[in-house]
């Protein structure tokens, strides 16, 4: 059965709004500490400046019944008068027109002795009554009942010439109000402020599951860095162990689990389709920043390979920061740098599979980094790096490079001259594509062929 065009279109958008939900989320794990923050902050700048900017106000009110008197034929008043909806309606809905007149305020303000009214005046009538509610609303509960006995001395008399004479009886008023309308409610405006706080956090998130660039699945590294993915290496979980445990992960370890296993092998095979038809055998591996996995991926990339039955060297090439040993839990003594400063005979410098205490079946050469010296600059481009890696290509099958992070050093530039060809090592949504691509570009420099990357899910 095919699908339709509007079903494609539906599960496209259906997918689309999923990987949303995942990015929202792991950008939630890693952001979840900002938005706390920002609640606080919010908390505590809305208290702040509800408790600077808080007036309290007071409404005095009355309540009266609306009456129009007639008149005889000759205009004199005939004394009689009978209750009128529909006055009481139109004084309500003339009084803004009359108020904003400026005539009952001058008038009011005259009776109170002041230059301009003060407070909000309003007017309304319960509908189908003849029953007109003045209000007046100030911040000082005095001045607002005055302001109201003077309205209702003056509001007739302006009114009339609209609606006519009306008799305006009272049947209640609020007398001097004794409590504000808008109580103070500081923890109301401080939980008001928590609410845009984390808001604004939530919409932040949301902008960088949205926006930001890295790299999450396979699929990615095709689709922004048009390099073919060599496999992922999945998360493992060590129970009641340090987060420095993880460094230690290693295929010959009996409790890594299966699935890192089965990544390691599956990228080993491509690798050596990969190498075999183009005919590499001297590999760097890198990445653009520290923390991603690369040291982790080529330990076990060249570990995999020598239990193939693959003669393999594994050369620790981040002099700045040596972890292939950690890895393979060995003990060392001299390595690459006192080599190359002559300090030590390569001999001195490499480590059998015997040597390091692990398979001995394992045509495996190791090369650690030694110690780490205070410069270093020069000792890649030195004449006995590179006599080091034609040794070692003349006389094993793969020679892997660990090397620095292109993204922070010109280590894997160096380095690429003498080899064939280059892995880079991703981690997931970590370092931004366009800088995973500035770093490829750096690293093409040198004219080293690109096999691909390795995906790590840490």
């Amino acid at each position: 059965m095919s699908l339709t065009k509007e079903q494609t279109i539906d599960n496209s958008q259906e997918i689309d709004l999923i990987t949303l939900l995942i990015d929202f989320l792991r950008a939630w794990r890693r952001m979840w500490v900002w938005v706390c923050l920002l609640g606080i902050v919010g908390t505590v700048l809305m208290g702040f400046y509800a408790e600077k900017t808080y007036r309290a106000y007071y409404t005095a009110s009355a309540t009266f019944t609306v009456n129009i008197r007639q008149e005889q034929d000759n205009g004199v008043d005939a004394g009689t008068g009978f209750f009128d909806n529909a006055a009481a309606e139109q004084m309500a809905v003339t009084f803004p027109h009359i108020l904003t007149s400026g005539v009952l305020q001058r008038k009011v303000a005259s009776e109170l002795g002041m230059e301009t009214m003060q407070g909000t005046v309003s007017a309304s009538v319960l509908e189908n009554t003849n029953l007109l509610t003045l209000s007046v609303r100030d911040v000082n509960p005095k001045r607002a009942y005055k302001t109201l006995q003077a309205v209702i001395d003056n509001y007739p008399a302006v009114s009339e010439v609209i609606v006519g004479k009306v008799n305006m009886n009272k049947l209640d008023e609020t007398g001097i109000p004794t409590s504000p309308d808008n109580p103070k409610n500081i923890i109301r405006d401080s939980l008001k402020g928590t609410a845009i706080g984390v808001v604004l956090g939530l919409v932040w998130i949301m902008f960088v599951a949205l926006f930001r660039k890295t790299i999450r699945r396979e699929d990615d590294c095709v689709r922004y860095l048009n390099k073919r993915c060599l496999g992922s290496v999945p998360q493992v979980r060590f129970k009641e162990r340090s987060r420095k445990t993880k460094r230690h992960l290693n295929i010959l370890h009996a409790r890594i689990c299966s699935d890192f296993k089965e990544s390691i092998r599956m990228i080993r095979n491509r690798v050596e389709r990969y190498s075999k038809e183009n005919s590499m055998n001297k590999i760097i591996i890198t990445s653009t920043l520290a923390e991603e996995g690369k040291s982790t991926i080529a330990v076990n990339l060249a570990l995999s390979l020598a239990q193939e039955g693959k003669s393999v060297a594994l050369v620790d090439c981040d002099l700045r920061n040596p972890s292939d040993h950690i890895i393979l839990n060995a003990k060392v003594e001299k390595g690459l740098t006192d080599y190359l400063n002559g300090k030590a005979e390569l001999e001195e410098c490499t480590y059998t599979a015997e040597r390091l205490g692990i398979d001995e079946q394992l045509n495996f050469l190791f090369v650690p980094g030694g110690k780490i010296v205070a410069n270093w600059d020069n000792l890649f481009d030195s004449e006995r790096m590179k006599q080091v890696l034609d040794k070692l290509g003349r006389e094993k099958d793969y020679v892997i490079i660990d090397s620095a992070p292109v993204g922070l050093l010109t280590d894997a530039s160096a380095l690429a001259q003498y080899a064939d060809g280059a892995m880079f090592v991703v981690k997931k949504d970590f370092a931004k594509v366009d800088h995973i691509l500035d770093a490829m570009a750096h690293l093409s420099e040198s004219d080293v062929e690109m096999m691909g990357c390795v995906l790590n899910v840490v």
